[in-house]
């Protein structure tokens, strides 16, 4: 499933990262050599070599690139759609199934099933048969996927508790089927689509003195530079769109700092604090982001007459906010955020803004701050954050990660990236899901990894088996934000110069 990139036309130099099985990238004209590699050794787009053979191949019409028919959604917040298999589990097929080869694979209930399954409308979009199935042609394994053992049209079942990320979906013989990123057809209707996370983290800009938002600077992911002709080994990636997820409560206008007297305030206005409480600013405070740890938390917004405050509803639970620093009452009091808002301290998570770990904030670099305690990463630019979001870290919370599920503390490098990848060795669902293609995966200590998860929406408490797991969008801009950077048609990257993105883990 995997084609690895070399840094030189040398199988025993360092690998730069890796394309995916269908992949499609700019290469150039001639090879740079064959040594070790008859089919010769080809630069491709933006860096690297590749050898054709087993893994790659000149043809852009290789069945590989024709059976995956298109690359993940970079930038979407999950680069694929998911589905959880149910019980049983279904029958990887190779080939498009006839109704009688349905029906004598999936035996005498099938009809039965098929009615109870057409009251459930599907979520998934719907896209037309992929030609290289309407030509009858058999699903191919990609070179180093698992073989199995063929059957009539079909080579099994799935593991029980499977989850899968699709390629596409479509119609087939008045059935769902999906084409799963291992080039497996499923029927749909064995299946559950995940039920995403629609959390948001919050990007942080830089305030003024008075803690109002001011317009930050920011570069977007490059595009990898053409060379000459393609090489092919999975379909074309989709564009690389910018992810900025934000407060769901967010608007898109900041109000002013309001000002206060202790002037008599209208009869809808909160009774005024007593004197001595006046707004203050707590430099701690200002520019930290806090995430709503209550249901029912209220929120208060500075009255017409701007001498008070009023009721303006409730705080969504979660919802992501900055604040301004300026306080009444202190931190346990109301807090100011940037978004004209007052909220109640007690109902806050808030991250502590950390000093320079390890000299990267002294440099201007970025690097990564997450509190196990409080289950919050903020990623900072220099001593400048810049995005912020809560977590779900090891369930064991600070004890040994030697013994237990608890995460490892230090500080680490991002080591390697994946815009997908099967976690090795833990499994990260509490439910024993058999999990494929777990998004946007980042290494930074042996196998521990920062990553989304498709399949809670816990985050803000301690519940994986180790890893750091963020929301599928929340994870999505991480990926992109991150050193090493993964070129748009590649699949995975990994660090070779000690350059990855700091990333540092505390109670």
């Amino acid at each position: 499933m995997r084609t690895w990139i070399y840094v030189a036309p040398d199988e025993r130099s360092t690998k730069l990262g890796y394309l995916r099985a269908g992949a499609v990238v700019d290469r150039a004209e001639i090879p740079a050599g064959t040594k070790g590699c008859a089919g010769g050794w080809y630069r491709i787009a933006p860096r690297g070599y590749v050898c054709v053979g087993k893994g790659a191949s000149l043809a852009l019409e290789h069945q590989v690139v024709a059976a995956a028919v298109r690359g993940p959604r970079r930038g979407a917040p999950v680069p694929y759609h998911y589905v959880m298999s149910g019980s049983p589990p279904p029958h990887l097929y190779f080939r498009l199934p006839t109704v009688e080869d349905q029906r004598r694979v999936e035996g005498s209930t099938l009809n039965g099933h098929l009615a109870r399954a057409a009251v459930a409308p599907s979520s998934l979009p719907l896209d037309t048969v992929p030609a290289f199935l309407l030509a009858g042609r058999d699903l191919p394994k990609p070179y180093g996927a698992e073989e199995k053992l063929h059957y009539s049209v079909h080579t099994g079942r799935a593991k029980e508790s499977s989850a899968f990320g699709l390629i596409t979906t479509f119609e087939w013989t008045n059935r769902r089927f999906g084409l799963t990123t291992e080039l497996d057809l499923i029927p749909l209707d064995r299946t559950r689509p995940a039920r995403l996370s629609a959390l948001r983290g919050v990007v942080i800009k830089d305030l003024d003195a008075e803690g109002a938002e001011v317009p930050a600077s920011a570069a977007g992911p490059t595009s990898p530079p053409g060379t000459a002709a393609p090489i092919a080994g999975a379909a074309p990636a989709s564009p690389t769109p910018a992810v900025a997820p934000t407060s769901p409560a967010a608007s898109p206008a900041h109000a002013a700092s309001a000002s206060f007297s202790i002037a008599e305030p209208p009869a809808d206005e909160l009774p005024l604090p007593p004197p001595g409480t006046d707004p203050r600013v707590d430099p701690d405070l200002k520019g930290a982001p806090a995430f709503v740890r209550a249901h029912g938390a209220s929120k208060h917004r500075p009255s017409a007459s701007g001498r008070s405050l009023v009721d303006a509803g409730l705080a969504p639970f979660r919802s992501g906010w900055v604040l301004t620093g300026r306080t009444r009452g202190g931190a346990k009091g109301l807090l100011e955020t940037t978004e004209g808002s007052w909220l109640a301290g007690d109902h806050l998570v808030i991250a502590e803004l950390r000093k320079d770990p390890q000299g990267f904030a002294r440099d201007g670099k970025k690097w990564i701050d997450i509190s196990i305690r409080r289950q919050i990463l903020v990623a900072y630019e220099g001593t400048r954050p810049v995005f912020a979001a809560l977590i779900s870290s090891g369930r064991s919370g600070m004890a040994d990660p030697e013994e237990t599920d608890a995460t490892v503390r230090g500080s680490f490098y991002i080591h390697a990236k994946h815009v997908s990848t099967t976690m090795d060795g833990d499994d990260e669902a509490s439910e024993a899901f058999d999990l494929r293609d777990v998004p946007y995966t980042q290494y930074f200590h042996e196998g521990y990894a920062l990553h989304g998860a498709y399949w809670h929406d816990e985050f803000g408490k301690a519940r994986s088996h180790g890893c750091i797991n963020l929301a599928p969008a929340d994870a999505a801009w991480l990926f992109e934000w991150t050193e090493p950077a993964v070129p748009p048609e590649w699949h995975g990257a990994l660090n070779i110069e000690g350059g990855g993105t700091l990333v540092y883990v505390h109670g």
